[in-house]
């Protein structure tokens, strides 16, 4: 089935190969001995630097397919095991959250996609990499993202941890300071939590004290965030062959699944639009326009440091001159 849905791995490698030998052979054999008119030993010696500088680069990239391969078809034996569905690549798909709101369609991509929405824990994943900035600035981030669905809407809330390189850390925004909210204890000193301005009192209705502590002990380095009915959980990148790593992977799911289902189950939202009381309330209809979205601010430091990157170059020139001076 894996070989229906990527390219052949020996093919890749081939290709790798073949490409290499249409870029070292007409470097190696006619432009070091003509092109730079070298003879004897700084020839060979050159020559001998060529092939073996591509052979090692040719090496690696082979290895790193070969492994990649592995890993998806272990993937794959992992989600026949389990009864989900895997799938290779789902970038076309639109992911929901704050990565899709910030991040251009064209500079993300979602991959080793596992479904398993119908198991007894509902959930679905995969492994997204995201380019922030852009040209010299850009930085490439991988992630491992997870959806959980909740039985009803929920206001937006993000839970932010303040040891960085999370999922809602690396986005080129934040929500605004005045959508902060203090929470008691150790809580606020391990997430910033963000709600849309008026919604601290429901933020609070779902952030109870024993889903906080439920947080602070499986989750302290992971962000998390609340968009409509969806729990949006953003890993690390999350080698899920390893069963130590799945079985903890799962495990923080089924408590969130579980933790977060009991307090979003419940909740309504007193602002949404009064419907005809005969009239059922659908996905959508439960919330009012506030309570879906954050105010955000831009972050400065990512900006200054892409606007600053391709300088350096030239402020290390002048610094060099002025010290040879």
């Amino acid at each position: 089935m894996l070989d229906r849905l990527t390219p052949r791995p020996g093919i890749l490698v081939a290709a790798i190969s073949l490409a290499y030998l249409a870029v070292c052979a007409p470097v190696a054999l006619y432009l070091l001995p003509v092109g730079f008119e070298l003879r004897g030993g700084s020839l060979l010696a050159l020559q001998l630097l060529v092939v073996l500088a591509g052979g090692a680069a040719v090496a690696y990239a082979s290895t790193a397919i070969l492994r990649a391969a592995r890993r998806r078809s272990q993937l794959l034996a992992i989600a026949g095991a389990m009864g989900w569905t895997f799938r290779p690549d789902v970038s076309d798909w639109i992911w929901g959250g704050s990565i899709d709101e910030q991040v251009e369609r064209s500079a993300r991509s979602s991959r080793d996609h596992l479904d398993a929405r119908a198991s007894p824990i509902p959930f679905d994943s995969a492994e997204r990499t995201v380019t922030i900035g852009d040209r010299e600035g850009s930085t490439i981030h991988t992630i491992r993202a997870v959806r959980i669905p909740l039985p009803s809407e929920a206001p937006r809330i993000t839970l932010r941890s303040r040891r960085g390189g999370g999922g809602l850390s690396l986005l080129p925004r934040r929500p605004r300071g005045r959508a902060e909210l203090r929470l008691e204890g150790d809580f606020s000193d391990v997430f910033d939590v963000s709600v849309p301005p008026g919604y601290e009192a429901d933020a609070l209705y779902v952030l109870t004290p024993d889903l906080m502590a439920v947080l602070l002990d499986a989750t302290p380095d992971l962000d998390l965030e609340i968009v409509d009915s969806t729990l949006h959980v953003y890993f690390p990148p999350v080698d899920l062959t390893d069963l130590a790593e799945l079985d903890r992977f799962l495990t923080v799911i089924d408590v969130l699944h579980e933790r977060f289902g009991r307090r979003t189950f419940l909740y309504r939202d007193e602002r949404a639009v009064p419907l005809d009381p005969i009239s059922p309330r659908r996905s959508g209809d439960t919330l009012s326009a506030a309570a879906r979205t954050l105010e955000t601010r831009i972050r400065l430091w990512p900006i200054i440091v892409a606007v600053l990157t391709p300088l350096m170059p030239m402020l290390i020139a002048l610094i060099w001159l002025q010290l040879a001076g």
